[in-house]
């Protein structure tokens, strides 16, 4: 019997060896030799926004610049809450990463209590860049200039509709700022991401949307969605015909959307310096900058104490924004 019994156990221990071998190997790589496997990239949205654009362009030339694959994996719901606890719950050992926006800083005032503790929980790795919103409409929607998009709100408080990728996105705060700044009432339609919410103004079911560029910019070209305004306070080089929000009728409208990457806050800062490194590099590759221009993103990689100090500057920030616009995530 006790050979039967020893015989099972060594068949575990021989299917449990190689799991084992690898977590532990994982945790024992030399931040030079990262990455031997492949790399899980975390979007915290649905796929079709912004943040899905800027991943599959980094991904696909990390992929190339180390030989291990870099893949993308789409965690939406709860704000971006899902993907985020996933990888603040990881190991530290840079195989699970994260793309958050600056949808990151907006959390801690938008809810009570959340799953993970920003910045103890995670470590910033690098600033990708910023990149401007852009206010879009079907093309059938009446309003051609924000002038115009306000005035119609006034005539009809709150029947004129926006969509966003859920209470506290950054597309719902862009236009939260729009409102106290214009003194209109819109309707808010939260969805489950910034590419369903973009797909729903595209089929003409909602009014409109102050969406991040790279997610509004192939349909803005494509003619299936009319750019009334970008929301920076000097043009987009990508869409250099198009007034900033402020011309468009609404002076003093600024708000910039910000990217970068993140890894579990027990990640050894000698394997964030070796993260880093990597995303600079892809950056600096010419035709993956170039891409990410047409995309509408400005390319800005920092150093991680620098990006961790602008991570903390945010979140104090949003707090105040948040907490005078009475906003809390459900």
């Amino acid at each position: 019997m006790g050979r039967i019994v020893m015989g099972i156990a060594g068949v575990c221990l021989a299917v449990a060896w190689p799991s084992a071998w690898n977590e532990a190997f994982a945790q024992s790589e030399p931040s030079q030799m990262f990455p031997s496997r492949p790399v899980r990239l975390i979007v915290p949205f649905a796929p079709g926004g912004a943040g899905d654009v800027l991943a599959r362009i980094l991904g696909a030339r990390l992929t190339e610049i180390t030989g291990a694959q870099h893949v993308v994996d789409n965690r939406g719901g709860s704000g971006g809450l899902i993907g985020t606890d996933i990888t603040a719950k990881s190991a530290g050992n840079g195989y699970t990463q994260l793309l958050h926006s600056a949808g990151i800083s907006y959390e801690p005032a938008l809810r009570d209590k959340l799953p993970y503790d920003t910045l103890r929980d995670l470590a910033a790795i690098t600033l990708i860049g910023s990149t401007p919103n852009v206010l879009v409409v079907h093309p059938a929607f009446s309003a051609r200039t924000a002038r115009e998009l306000i005035a119609l709100a006034k005539q009809k408080p709150g029947a004129v509709t926006f969509g966003s990728g859920g209470v506290g996105s950054s597309s719902h705060l862009a236009v939260a700022l729009f409102q106290s700044l214009a003194g209109a009432r819109f309707n808010h339609i939260p969805y489950k991401g910034a590419g369903p919410a973009l797909g729903e103004v595209i089929a003409g079911q909602i009014g409109f949307m102050i969406a991040t560029a790279p997610g509004a910019l192939p349909h803005v070209k494509s003619g299936r969605l009319i750019a009334l305004g970008v929301s920076s306070v000097t043009r987009a080089a990508a869409l250099p015909e198009t007034p900033t929000i402020a011309e468009s009728g609404l002076p003093g409208y600024d708000y910039v959307a910000w990217f970068g990457v993140f890894a579990a806050g027990a990640t050894p800062r000698a394997l964030v310096a070796r993260m880093d490194a990597l995303y600079k590099q892809a950056i600096a590759d010419a035709e993956t900058r170039a891409k990410l221009e047409i995309a509408g993103i400005t390319p800005q990689p920092t150093t991680p104490e620098k990006f961790q100090g602008m991570l903390r500057d945010e979140i104090a920030k949003w707090q105040k924004i948040i907490a005078a616009a009475g906003i809390k995530a459900s």
